[in-house]
């Protein structure tokens, strides 16, 4: 099949609010999500690249440009100030159940420990905005000093944030501000891993899994989420700009991780030549595996690539799955670089406004040392054994 032109490839369908069976019903001819915003001549160049390690790509909403974690210390004096400030903190997740937030929350709890600040509330709205407006209303009682928190809605849930930040509480964002707060005036700094490197690394762990041509889909996050929506810029960008024999003919959104399997159904059916697809995060890949399973697909003839690792998409990839590569955001690093970022806003300190924790690109080749990296652990036995064979 010729390569398609991208402005004319992927859906603006959400398949969480349409049955399969209309996605066979719907034109060819469709276009990208609402929000997608086609490559910057930067984002191209950055495309071309050979190799990106090391490289910090993404900038901020507001065009910050993007701080490497790494770099964001503290000193021993200011430790001390810290320390000595009897400072509070509450963390408001958007949810639970999966490693990214698990290992997110072991880093930040851990370093809060370490440096003395008490942890007064850990909330999760499951997903549900109304559920975290109600939850950082609930943590204002409280008046904590400092409020870590990743916004599921940055328009819905800004009143809420405003509120508690113009009630003294800091804040520092997790992935992304919400509308109305400007970095260093109501909010200290957005830490996000390099989620347009992390799409690349999608894009080129699907050419490598498919040997560079074929017929491929991708499946978004419907919703305007900053950060996936890099990812899926990403991905686009770096197919585009290194792989002109990887057909992207049909890009399908959900707004439900749990939908990953009803959408790559859709997809299966509709597009029987499809030869792998970037499926983002772990629970839709592990829905997407699931429908491939049921189509009669094997392993060897249908490859799919997702954002962030963890024990399901890990073990799929060891027994030889479908699960080809992983691009993987270290969750525990995150946490840790939140946790010195509101150490350093308690004391009044400058932080960038936006810092980045480079992500981590994981084959079958370097599982072990990558599940090394990620949870500090040594791969699981039946991992190991996976491997083996």
């Amino acid at each position: 099949m010729k390569h398609m032109n991208f402005k004319k490839m992927a859906l603006a369908l959400s398949v969480a609010m349409l049955p399969c069976a209309a996605l066979a019903e719907i034109a060819a001819d469709i276009e990208h999500p609402l929000w997608y915003k086609a490559p910057s001549e930067k984002t191209m160049e950055l495309a071309k690249v050979d190799d990106l390690t090391g490289m910090v790509v993404s900038d901020g909403q507001g065009g910050e440009p993007g701080f490497p974690a790494a770099d964001l210390m503290l000193t021993e004096e200011q430790l001390a100030k810290v320390k000595a400030g009897k400072f509070t903190v509450a963390i408001s997740m958007g949810w639970m159940g999966d490693d990214w937030a698990s290992q997110q929350l072991v880093g930040l709890k851990e370093s809060f420990e370490a440096m003395g600040i008490e942890v007064v509330a850990e909330t999760n709205a499951n997903w549900d905005d109304a559920k975290q407006i109600a939850d950082i209303e609930a943590i204002s009682v409280l008046k904590p000093s400092l409020l870590v928190s990743i916004p599921l809605n940055g328009q819905t849930t800004a009143s809420a944030y405003q509120k508690i930040a113009a009630a003294g509480t800091k804040i520092v964002f997790i992935d992304q501000a919400v509308d109305g707060m400007t970095a260093g005036k109501d909010y200290s700094s957005i830490i996000s891993s390099d989620n347009l490197l992390l799409g690349m690394y999608l894009a080129d762990a699907l050419a490598e899994a498919t040997g560079g041509k074929g017929d491929v889909a991708a499946m978004y996050y419907a919703a305007d989420f900053y950060v996936t929506n890099l990812r899926y810029e990403g991905f686009i960008a770096r197919v585009m700009a290194k792989y002109p024999d990887l057909n992207v003919i049909v890009a399908a959104g959900h707004n439900n991780p749990n939908k990953g399997q009803e959408v790559a159904q859709g997809l299966l059916a509709r597009y029987p030549t499809l030869a792998g697809v970037y499926a983002s995060w772990s629970i839709p890949a592990m829905g997407a595996v699931t429908a491939a399973r049921t189509a009669g697909r094997t392993s060897a003839d249908f490859k799919i690539v997702n954002e962030n690792f963890d024990q399901i998409v890990a073990l799929d990839m060891a027994q030889n799955g479908f699960i080809a590569g992983i691009s993987s955001q270290r969750p525990y690093d995150q946490g840790v670089a939140e946790a010195k970022t509101g150490a350093l806003a308690l004391i009044g300190e400058p932080t960038p406004p936006y810092i980045v924790v480079p992500p981590l690109k994981v084959t079958r080749a370097n599982l072990a040392e990558s599940y090394k990296t990620i949870y500090r652990v040594d791969l699981p036995a039946e991992m190991v054994a996976a491997l083996a064979n």
